[in-house]
């Protein structure tokens, strides 16, 4: 091809393997859009070891460059004014004032890693910088380059992600001011040029903040190349289990299944004595089941390769009563058009509509009433997927998000 490649520099918070979470999940699928479209782009990464830690061994490196041509990381290792920056202002803030980091802070981003950054955007003279997450924004912001266009994929709002971890042990007790910080928030999102949000929700909340022009709403990537021609029907599917739950070991997760499991599943089991749920995931580490729920729960811890998993359920549920963004476990749950029950936490951000393409609520019984509801009846459940099916397709499905980012980048390839 003639045409000269677009050089994109994309950092990255943290190693994709174990593709464990729906942060990984939703970077690889960026990632894999780029390699889709590798005509038009020259691809490097940017990334850190922290301080006396070594995430990126030979193994973690030898895997992003699978997808990108160059990857750069910073040792802080080497630079004890970064340790002591960074650790100075965390004890600053959460020992003697005994509040949260502010979300402009740059204690991810201590003065050795932004020149370390500002030094490979200036040589190696990129068109794009892509940073994820608020916490690395000083590694674009800090470029005086005028060329280099500044992308940042929030994942979610810093202020509510910070809400939702309050109850994380070093974070409890912690003072966090939503509003000032949200100020912080939008002041440091202001100076992008483009800022991805993944939901209708981030969208709502910053409109009258930033201009509509800057904010691009990009969701997760969740599809396989050949996702809709594997994809067997609802009705002749074989079902494993009745209920499936995924989850990360993150505390919002932690809490909502707890909840399930204490308010909600007992219900279940009273009215279908042999309904069986899987859970699955790292939640599985911090979640304490009691001994009359076993016989119904299979904890099947980290599973690599979900599909099957998703195959072989009859129900998703997400019971979760905070935390922000996406809930990537609904978005995968669509791709594969199962019914799900949740709450109006996990429906939030996606285009999902009480009694048309899921149930949403968040009172207990009624939750348990419509788990029930769909298990017996089949053309309910049936109708269910063939919504949710329809309504991935349409907002979700890679070809819906791969226009999204070809009008962006300012690239119309004469196929998907």
């Amino acid at each position: 091809m003639s045409q000269e490649r677009t050089k994109i520099l994309i950092h990255l918070p943290f190693p994709l393997k174990p593709i464990n979470t729906g942060a990984k999940r939703r970077i690889v699928g960026i990632l894999k859009y780029f390699q889709n479209r590798k005509d038009f782009f020259s691809v490097d990464v940017v990334a850190s070891n922290e301080f006396r830690s070594t995430l990126w061994d030979s193994k973690q490196k030898q895997e992003i460059l699978n997808f990108a041509e160059k990857l750069f990381v910073y040792e802080c290792e080497r630079n004890w004014v970064d340790f002591l920056y960074s650790r100075s202002q965390s004890f600053y803030y959460q020992k003697i004032l005994r509040e949260q980091l502010p979300v402009d802070s740059k204690y991810c981003t201590p003065p050795g890693y932004i020149e370390f950054v500002k030094t490979l955007v200036s040589q190696q003279k990129y068109n794009f910088i892509l940073i994820n997450y608020l916490e690395y924004a000083h590694l674009a912001i800090e470029s005086k380059s005028s060329v280099v266009k500044k992308l940042i994929d929030m994942h979610d709002l810093c202020c509510d992600a910070r809400l939702a971890r309050k109850n994380i042990s070093h974070l409890k007790g912690l003072k966090f001011d939503y509003k000032s910080n949200l100020s912080r928030e939008i002041n440091l999102l202001n100076k992008f040029d483009t800022v991805l949000a993944n939901s209708q929700h981030e969208i709502a909340v910053l409109i009258s903040h930033l201009s509509s022009q800057k904010i691009y709403l990009i969701p997760h990537l969740v599809e396989d190349s050949n996702h809709f021609l594997s994809l067997a029907p609802y009705v002749s599917r074989e079902f494993k289990y009745d209920l499936l739950f995924v989850g990360a070991c993150y505390q919002p997760n932690i809490d909502g299944l707890n909840f399930f499991l204490t308010s909600i599943f007992p219900k279940i089991i009273d009215e279908k004595p042999d309904i069986k749920l899987a859970i699955v995931g790292t939640v599985t580490q911090s979640v304490q089941i009691d001994a009359f729920l076993e016989p119904n729960i299979d904890c099947l811890g980290y599973v690599p390769d979900l599909s099957n998993l998703y195959l072989n359920s009859r129900l998703v549920i997400c019971p979760l009563l905070e935390g922000s963004g996406t809930k990537v476990k609904l978005q995968e749950a669509m791709a594969y058009a199962i019914p799900a029950v949740t709450t109006t936490t996990g429906a939030s951000g996606l285009n999902l509509i009480d009694g048309v393409n899921a149930f949403i609520t968040d009172e207990p019984t009624v939750y348990a009433n419509q788990i029930i509801r769909l298990l017996k009846e089949p053309e309910l459940a049936q109708n269910f997927s063939k919504e949710v099916g329809i309504t991935f397709k349409s907002h979700y499905s890679n070809s819906t998000i791969y226009s999204k980012l070809d009008r962006l980048f300012g690239i119309f390839p004469s196929s998907t």
